[in-house]
Order: structure tokens, then C-alpha cells, then sequence
């Protein structure tokens, strides 16, 4: 239940209990009014009924007394004595009147037999004076002997005893009644105490219980949200208050665990960037020293490569130069000499040609601009002729020169000139370093849009050390050198400048002493270019 919802039934029971407090006291006052009129009627009326016997009494002895005495003058004060009795019953009749109309229901016949008591009394007030009346005019007339006779009769019936008697019962009644009234108005004021007292108890006992049962209610979720905004306060954005009910402490701890959620999210977020900016900073700082270290060595690299150069390049140079010194040197000399020296000459000059074309095709494939004449190949034609050509080459060495192609179609889009030489210098490695008598074998295949071509021997192998740079320029591994000292270490560099410049790949496997395989990889020309 929400705390707006238990606010109004509390504000509820709260105004309930001051309504009924204020309607009992509003009940109390009525009746207490009520009760205060009737005892203020019923003591006039008592007082009343009281004054009216008493001036009846000194009427009617006033009349006697004048009759026995012979006198022949009215009573003196009866006309006064009479009007004070007319006022009398004049005034209990409109106490009466007024009574009855504040009287309960079950009182008005009661009320209504004192109206007709009073009329009763007026009557036989009337009828008692009537009579004296008589006998005044039967001795006013000179018969004083009847007069008398009738007097005596009056006065041994009682002329006033039945009138005494209603006045008596009329007074004994509003005594009775007043005393009954006081009581009455003795025992509400008893019970309003008693209500009130209880109905105080009632509304302290329920106030302070819905205090009691607010505070309860209040003090977890408040001592719940306290315990959070202090872990909170201390870092701890993993802490959630435990929610339960649907009421507003319900919703604030809900906003406060998406407050945390976010606060949370967003230190998570910051300490990611922190990591990643520090991971992007050592990636950079890696990436530097790694172009450093790259720099090193092709600045490493561009010296060594003049170096080589330089000294790949004296060599023929000298002979060259020599050659021609010789041949100027000197008197003249057979034309057979001046052969032998021009064709060594040329030879050299081949050599040289070889080297900086090799040279000049790295360089523009490391740029980009290699220059190929592409057309549509027969692969397995290609390779069938350069094994052909191999097979010369490993004649000395008795190496056997295997092509597994023979019958396939596997057609490439590069330049015939520039893949015979890739795949010569592939053999030529291949039975260079082969043992004598040994077996290279030569495989062609289609695999996933590209024709792949795997060149395997049993030679010496290569190190594991030295295949990480085995396709840089002028770089041999130290078995090979040891094996054959011929060769630039131009070779791989010029089939690897070959390979990409076709849009392909060259792999190398080798096992130390047991043997090499080099896999080429070219892009296949679609299906309908093989017809």
C-alpha cells in the first residue's frame, strides 16, 4: 500500500474521530440544553403550582372568614387574589405548553395530563367561587338563615378540598418531575463523561497507533535508503536496496538503483576508456617501436643491400674491366684471344643485366607499379615445360623431377615470362639443395577459387630461425651456404615480388634436414575462360 493511500486512511480515522467527538459533544450540549430547559420548566411550573395553592388557600379563608364574620363587603384582596390565580393557571398552562413541545414522545401523554389537570383545576376554581358567590347573593338579597345553612354545607363538604387535591397532585407531580429530570440530566451528564472519556482513550489509543504503525513502516526503508546513499557515499556502486511493495519508498529505491545502475554503468564506461586509451596508448607505443625497430632494419637492410649490391656488382665490374685491360694491354694479339676476352665480356655484361632487371622488378612491385603482360595461362602446360627445362639443370646432381599435373586445365590470368621464371628459380632451389639422387616432386590443384602449386624436395631444410627472413634480398641460410656458395640470395625475393604482383601468396615448410615445400597460390580465372 502506498504511503499517500495509508496518509489518507490515517487523515480519515483522524477527521472520523473528530466528527464523532464533535457530534457526540454537539449530542451532549443538545441534551444538556434540553434537559437544563425542562428542569428550568419544571422547577417554574413546581413554584408555580406552589404560588397557586398558597393564593387559593388565602382566597377561599379570605371568603370564609367574610362569611362568618357577617360582613357584608367582598373579602378584602379577592379581586387580586383572583387575577394572581387567573396569572397562575395562565402561566403553568404556557409552561406546560412549552414543556410539551421539547418533551420525547413517550412524555407527551404525561405533559398532556397536566394541561388537563390544569383544566380541571380552573374549573373547579370556578365552580368553588360560584358557589361562594351564592351564598354572598342569598345574604346580600336578606335571607342570611339560607345562606348560612348553605355555607355550612359548603364547609363540611370542603368547599376547597377537591381543588386542594389537584393542586396537591400537580404540585407532588412537578415535584416528582423535577426530581426525575435533575436525575436524568445528573445521569447524561455521567454518561457524556464516560463516552468522553472513552472515546479520549479510543482516539489516543488509535492515534498512537497509527503513529506506531507509520513510524514502523517508515523506518526500514528509510534506514534501507540510509545504509545505501553511505555505501554509495563510500564508492560502493554495486549495492542495491532491496525493494519490496509498490509503495513511494518502493519507487525511490527503484530510482536510487537506476541512479546507481548509472553511476555504476558510467565508472564502468570511464575505466574502459581509461583501459582501452591505455591499451591504444601501448598499441601506439608498440606500433612506434615496432616502426622504429622497422626502420631500423630496412635502414639496416638498405645498408646491407648497398653492400651486397656494391659487392655483387664489383665483381663482375672487375672482371669486365679486367677483361678489357687485358685485351688493350700490351702488343697485339691473336683474334682468339680478343674472342675469349669480348665473350667474357658479354657474359658479364648478361649477368649484370640479370641482376638489376631482378633488382629493378622487386623495387617496382615494393611500390606497386611491377609491369606484367597478363594473359590467360595454362598452368599445368607452364609447369610441365619449366620441369622440362629443370630436369637439365638436376641431370648432374641425378635428381628426379616429378610433375603430378599431367592432363589438368587449370587456367591463370598472369605473364607467361615472369611465372617461368618464378617456378625455375622454385626448382632450381629445389635441386640445388637436394641430395644427389633425390626426388622433387611438383603438384597442381584447384582449391577455393585459387590454383594452388606445392614444389616439395627431400633436400637439407631449412632452419626455423631463418624462415622468418627467408624471402629477404640477398639472404641465404647457413646450410645453404655451406652446401653451395654459388648464388646472390636474389632468387625468393624476386619469386615472392613475382607471387604478390599476380594477386597471390608463397608459403614455405621446412624440417631441418628433411626437406622443403614451397606453396604458391594464384587467383583462378573463372570456369568459362577454361575452354
Amino acid at each position: 500500500m502506498r504511503y499517500q493511500t495509508k496518509l489518507l486512511i490515517t487523515a480519515g480515522l483522524l477527521l472520523a474521530m473528530s466528527l464523532s467527538a464533535a457530534a457526540l459533544a454537539y449530542w451532549g450540549v443538545t441534551q444538556s440544553h434540553m434537559y437544563l430547559t425542562r428542569s428550568r420548566l419544571a422547577h417554574e411550573e413546581l413554584e408555580r403550582q406552589l404560588q397557586l395553592s398558597r393564593h387559593s388557600q388565602q382566597l377561599f379563608k379570605a371568603w370564609t372568614d367574610t362569611l362568618l364574620t357577617g360582613m357584608t363587603d367582598k373579602p378584602i384582596g379577592a379581586a387580586y387574589l383572583n387575577k394572581v390565580i387567573q396569572s397562575d393557571l395562565a402561566t403553568l398552562k404556557e409552561l406546560t405548553e412549552k414543556e410539551l413541545a421539547i418533551v420525547p414522545q413517550e412524555e407527551l401523554k404525561a405533559e398532556s395530563a397536566e394541561l388537563e389537570r390544569l383544566d380541571r383545576i380552573k374549573a373547579e376554581f370556578q365552580h368553588t367561587l360560584d358557589q361562594l358567590a351564592e351564598v354572598e347573593q342569598l345574604r346580600s338579597r336578606g335571607r342570611p338563615d339560607i345562606a348560612w345553612q348553605n355555607l355550612i354545607q359548603l364547609l363540611k363538604g370542603g368547599i376547597d378540598q377537591k381543588l386542594n387535591e389537584l393542586i396537591e397532585v400537580g404540585v407532588a407531580d412537578e415535584t416528582a418531575e423535577v426530581i426525575r429530570i435533575d436525575a436524568d440530566a445528573a445521569q447524561l451528564l455521567a454518561q457524556l463523561e464516560r463516552i468522553s472519556q472513552i472515546h479520549a482513550a479510543l482516539a489516543i489509543l488509535a492515534t498512537m497507533a497509527l503513529v506506531m504503525l507509520l513510524l514502523r513502516g517508515l523506518r526500514a526503508p528509510l534506514a534501507e535508503l540510509l545504509r545505501g546513499t553511505s555505501k554509495l557515499a563510500e564508492g560502493d556502486l554495486s549495492y542495491r536496496i532491496a525493494i519490496s511493495g509498490h509503495d513511494e519508498f518502493a519507487d525511490l529505491g527503484r530510482s536510487f538503483n537506476r541512479m546507481a545502475e548509472d553511476l555504476q554503468g558510467h565508472q564502468k564506461a570511464l575505466r574502459d576508456a581509461h583501459a582501452n586509451l591505455e591499451t591504444i596508448v601501448e598499441e601506439r607505443t608498440e606500433e612506434l617501436r615496432q616502426a622504429n625497430e622497422s626502420l631500423r632494419k630496412i635502414d639496416a637492410a638498405r645498408r646491407g643491400f648497398f653492400a651486397d649490391i656494391s659487392h655483387e656488382l664489383r665483381t663482375p665490374l672487375t672482371i669486365i674491366r679486367g677483361e678489357g685491360e687485358i685485351a688493350l694491354r700490351g702488343a697485339n694479339k691473336r683474334v682468339a684471344e680478343y674472342k675469349r676476352s669480348i665473350e667474357r665480356i658479354v657474359e658479364q655484361a648478361k649477368h649484370l643485366s640479370v641482376l638489376v632487371n631482378d633488382l629493378l622488378f622487386i623495387a617496382r612491385q615494393g611500390a606497386g607499379a611491377a609491369r606484367l603482360n597478363l594473359q590467360q595461362i595454362d598452368l599445368d602446360t607452364l609447369l610441365e615445360r619449366v620441369c622440362g627445362d629443370a630436369k637439365v639443370i638436376a641431370r648432374d646432381k641425378a635428381v628426379d623431377i616429378a610433375f603430378a599435373g599431367k592432363g589438368r586445365h587449370d587456367v591463370v590470368r598472369g605473364d607467361p615470362a615472369r611465372l617461368r621464371q618464378l617456378f625455375l628459380v622454385l626448382l632450381d632451389n629445389a635441386v640445388r639443395y637436394s641430395n644427389s639422387n633425390g626426388k622433387v616432386r611438383v603438384d597442381v590443384g584447384r582449391v577455393d577459387g585459387e590454383v594452388r602449386v606445392k614444389v616439395s624436395d627431400r633436400g637439407i631444410g631449412i632452419a626455423p630461425e631463418e624462415l622468418e627472413g627467408i624471402f629477404e634480398r640477398f639472404r641465404r641460410g647457413g646450410n645453404a651456404s655451406a652446401m653451395n656458395d654459388e648464388g646472390l640470395g636474389l632468387g625468393l625475393p624476386v619469386a615472392k615480388a613475382i607471387v604478390e604482383a599476380h594477386k597471390g601468396r608463397i608459403e614455405m615448410a621446412s624440417r631441418l634436414g628433411e626437406g622443403t615445400t614451397v606453396t604458391v597460390a594464384l587467383p583462378a580465372a573463372p570456369e568459362e575462360a577454361d575452354t
